[in-house]
């Protein structure tokens, strides 16, 4: 009966089993296509599919040759890729070069015995041979590198390929019989038992493939669940070493989970565990707790509200729950819970009593102590760590208006010679005096005196011109002197005396505060070397600045930068500085009748020619060259503010004009940019201004 089966309807029964095969495995690798191996089992089912085609082309005379090899490839490439598809599967990596050599040998038997000699027989012994070591090959692998998880099937399967494998290399053998004396099988009943074997081993294989799979997926799973259970556990267990009390809340603000220190704290203060525990409403508690004069409650609840809508990424709130017996405060923190499904997030009460308790008493530790760290406990005046704050946030705010900003530093002459001579006591209270004595002739809110160092002080005097900081300095180094402290060791004088340096300068934004220490430092040694008890003032202070017409922020500063080398010019400048600023000051700060404005109006104008006039007489002996088109200047500057001045008293001028007029035109115009013209005429009389065409 079996001779009678037709071989070419048992080669379409193995390509239908093959499509069999590869649906089955196509549909494993879709269930878990992160599994090696299925990918590899469902590309060789697809090869013996490809098989099936080509072997209906083999009745085609021109294509029969390639269609006979290309069909016995296509049966041991298929068996090769479920070899690499099970040592894939079983966590190994396969040999590629013994793979490239048995698939070489199986190319090189089919094309022989088939081009060079047209064998069938021979082809089927080399591919019955070549397949069977794939199965060998393939039980080894099962058998060796099985898990225990899938063992026994591991061994099932195993026994499945090592039956295939001997019943095709018992077939291959046929041809060996007849030598032997053995009885012989006539064509084409080995070929048919060679099918017959392919399609009862293969879908056996295949199956056995599949439930290896499945059992791998089911025991995987096991272990998940139960590492899932056993991080639950932990959780739990973690949660509940914790002291801060954790809980777990839905989108509807329902507890889902809470650790023991949740409960305990519920217990502590007299609520049952199980209302504000899983199943309850936190929400619901916080609105309640709000309505009973608990504002933290709402806050916290809104907060809760604002994480769950994705509005914020995290809430934290410190807040007071303070019981009859003791004072408490908490920390409140709530966090996104992380992973799919709905919005849920992790709520956190943590006791901060203590650290808030140390808080309290470290302020006002820290209060205590920042009162005696700014002050030097021997003169009772500022030290330096406070002069140094105080003079980097003057210097911040004055590098904001662009006002100047004035140093005055100050030394005791021979102080040493002082102390050797009279004794430490009295270097003491000498230090104590001076300090005292600075401190008396600083009359400005803003104004600060502060020991610096040793016999060195210094003081910081905001919003302060350069004549300013020069009379300031003056007066304390008079008021020193008046002190009448003997010191018969001093070559300045009979008594104690300061050498002074005085700053005025402007704060750019991009510098650093201690150039100006560095620059009134210098300044203070140079008073030194030009014989002591004096001052040397100097500086890079800001020019004339000007603001709008706003209230009270409109002034006018004199900088050692506009002196022109001619003394009487410069006096002259000063003053209509002076005078500008008090105009100013009544146009800007004060509710001023027409009267006293027309007033003030006619004293800065009246100054103003006095001073064109003697500017030109000057500069006519100096000899000028372009004294011509200066004075054509002054002309129209008086004719324009005289007009301003008879506006003025008419009532119908108005105060921004004026101050443009003063301002822009005299100062930034006029005496920055035109005057500055002659100043090499005073400075070098020889100079070419001097010259006449």
């Amino acid at each position: 009966m079996i001779s009678s089966i037709d071989v070419v309807t048992l080669a379409i029964c193995l390509g239908i089993v093959n499509l069999l095969q590869f649906v089955a495995f196509f549909i494993q690798y879709r269930i878990d296509p992160a599994r090696p191996g299925p990918g590899c089992w469902t590309v060789a089912s697809a090869l013996g599919c490809v098989g099936l085609v080509v072997n209906f082309l083999r009745d085609f005379p021109s294509i029969q040759t390639a269609s006979v090899v290309a069909y016995n490839l296509s049966l041991i490439g298929g068996q090769l890729l479920v070899y690499v598809g099970i040592l894939r599967f079983l966590g190994r990596r396969e040999r590629r070069g013994p793979l490239w050599v048995l698939a070489g040998l199986a190319a090189a038997a089919a094309l022989t015995f088939t081009t060079v000699h047209d064998d069938i027989v021979a082809r089927r012994v080399c591919g019955s041979v070549l397949y069977a070591l794939l199965c060998f090959a393939s039980s080894r692998a099962l058998l060796r590198y099985n898990t225990p998880d899938i063992a026994v099937g591991a061994r099932a399967v195993a026994a499945l390929f090592t039956a295939n494998g001997l019943a095709l290399a018992a077939l291959a053998a046929v041809p060996a019989l007849p030598p032997l004396g053995l009885p012989q099988l006539s064509p084409p009943l080995p070929m048919t038992l060679t099918f017959l074997v392919l399609l009862v081993a293969g879908p056996l294989g295949s199956i056995g493939l599949i439930v290896l799979g499945n059992q791998k997926l089911a025991a995987e799973n096991r272990k998940s669940h139960e590492r899932v259970r056993t991080s639950k556990l932990f959780l739990q267990s973690v949660l509940d070493s914790l002291t801060a009390h954790i809980a777990l809340i839905d989108a509807d603000g329902g507890i889902l989970l809470v650790n023991r220190a949740w409960r305990d704290f519920a217990r502590q203060n007299g609520l049952d565990p199980a209302l504000v525990s899983e199943g309850t409403n936190y929400l619901c508690a916080c609105d309640n707790a709000a309505c009973r004069n608990a504002p933290e409650a709402d806050s916290f609840a809104n907060g809760i509200r604002k994480v769950l809508a994705g509005e914020l990424q995290q809430f934290a709130m410190e807040y007071p729950c303070h019981a009859p017996h003791e004072r408490r405060w908490f920390v409140g923190r709530v966090t996104p819970f992380p992973g799919d499904g709905p919005s849920r997030v992790v709520v956190a009460h943590e006791d901060i009593t203590a650290r808030k308790l140390m808080e309290i008493a470290l302020a006002e530790s820290n209060r205590k102590l920042e009162a005696l760290s700014a002050t030097d406990p021997l003169t009772g005046i500022a030290n330096r760590r406070r002069f140094d704050e105080a003079l980097a946030g003057e210097y911040a705010r004055h590098a904001r208006t662009g006002a100047p900003l004035s140093l005055v530093m100050l030394d005791i002459d021979h102080f040493k010679k002082f102390n050797d001579a009279y004794g430490h006591a009295q270097g003491d209270a000498c230090l104590a005096a001076v300090a005292r004595a600075m401190a008396g002739c600083l009359h400005r809110p803003g104004d600060l005196a502060a020991r610096y160092g040793g016999e060195e002080f210094i003081c910081l005097l905001p919003d302060t011109s350069s004549q300013g900081a020069r009379a300031v300095a003056e007066t304390i180094r008079e008021a020193v002197a008046a002190l009448a402290i003997p010191h018969a060791h001093s070559s300045a004088a009979a008594v104690v005396t300061v050498s002074i340096g005085a700053l005025t300068a402007a704060c750019p934004p991009d510098a650093d505060p201690g150039d100006l220490f560095r620059q009134v430092d210098a300044l203070l040694y140079k008073a030194k070397d030009h014989g002591r008890n004096r001052v040397e003032a100097g500086g890079d202070g800001p020019p004339a600045q000007s603001g709008g017409p706003e209230k009270g922020i409109v002034r006018l500063f004199w900088d050692e930068a506009f002196e022109s080398g001619n003394p009487a010019i410069d006096r002259q400048h000063q003053l209509l500085i002076a005078k500008g600023n008090d105009l100013l000051l009544l146009l800007t700060t004060q509710a001023a009748d027409c009267e006293t404005l027309a007033a003030a109006v006619d004293d800065a104008f009246f100054h103003v020619a006095e001073h064109f006039r003697d500017e030109e007489r000057l500069l006519r002996e100096a000899g000028f060259a372009g004294l011509d088109e200066h004075a054509a200047e002054h002309e129209r500057l008086l004719q324009q503010g005289l007009a301003l001045a008879r506006e003025c008293k008419e009532g119908v001028s108005p105060a921004d004009a004026i101050i443009r007029f003063i301002v822009h035109d005299l100062v930034m115009v006029h005496m920055l940019a035109a005057d500055v013209l002659y100043h090499a005429c005073f400075a070098d009389p020889a100079g070419p201004c001097s010259a006449r065409d």
